[in-house]
């Protein structure tokens, strides 16, 4: 994780050294360019970070060493998002995906004690899920969505921006969903959740 976030040297499939751009570098460059840190970090996607922590720990280690790293990783990841974006008023948009399980309803991706406690669904305040079939979800840990907003919806469509006559037809309330609109509410009712729910 060190070098997605850092950047650094690495090894290629064919064992010659690369350079790869860590997120603080993409930052520096936007700071460097508009004179202000982005309003919006997404990354895209967490589930792929986890897969290769996992992939990187099995390669490289055996037995209690490979799940004491996979701890280690997600803890680098985690502290950066929250300490590092988060903490500097940075909106953070994770890409999770989740998998269906018989017994359990949709579960994150990934192993050990960071998915039996919800992954990156229980370090987040907000989390929808957008389904196969153009909705996205706001609430339910059925469906890994949960928002601290009462007056959402529970379901919002999306409209088909390829091909907008495809688009569901809207009802009388409802409305297409959009992600900036949907962080720029967040933002907006932020401070008043917070208010609320303070201890």
């Amino acid at each position: 994780m060190s070098t997605i976030i850092h950047g650094g040297a690495t090894k290629d499939s064919e064992g010659n050294e690369v350079l790869i751009e860590g997120v603080f570098d993409k930052i520096a460059k936007y700071e460097a360019k508009y004179g202000k840190l982005p309003a919006t970090v997404a990354i895209d996607s967490v589930s792929k970070l986890m897969q290769d922590a996992i992939d990187y720990a099995n390669l490289n280690f055996t037995g209690f060493d490979v799940h004491s790293t996979i701890n280690k990783e997600i803890a680098v990841l985690t502290s950066f998002i929250q300490e590092e974006l988060v903490a500097n008023g940075v909106n953070v948009v994770l890409v999770n995906h989740v998998m269906e399980n018989d017994k359990k309803g949709l579960i994150p991706v990934g192993q050990g004690k960071f998915r039996d406690r919800g992954g990156f669904f229980a370090e987040v305040d907000e989390s929808i899920l957008c389904t196969p079939d153009r909705w996205i979800v706001t609430r339910g840990a059925e469906f890994q969505a949960r928002t601290l907003m009462d007056d959402l919806p529970t379901k919002i469509p999306v409209a088909d921006i390829v091909n907008p006559l495809k688009s569901r037809k809207l009802k009388d309330g409802e409305y297409y969903f959009n992600l900036q609109d949907h962080i720029d509410l967040i933002n907006s009712k932020g401070n008043e959740i917070a208010d609320e729910y303070e201890l």
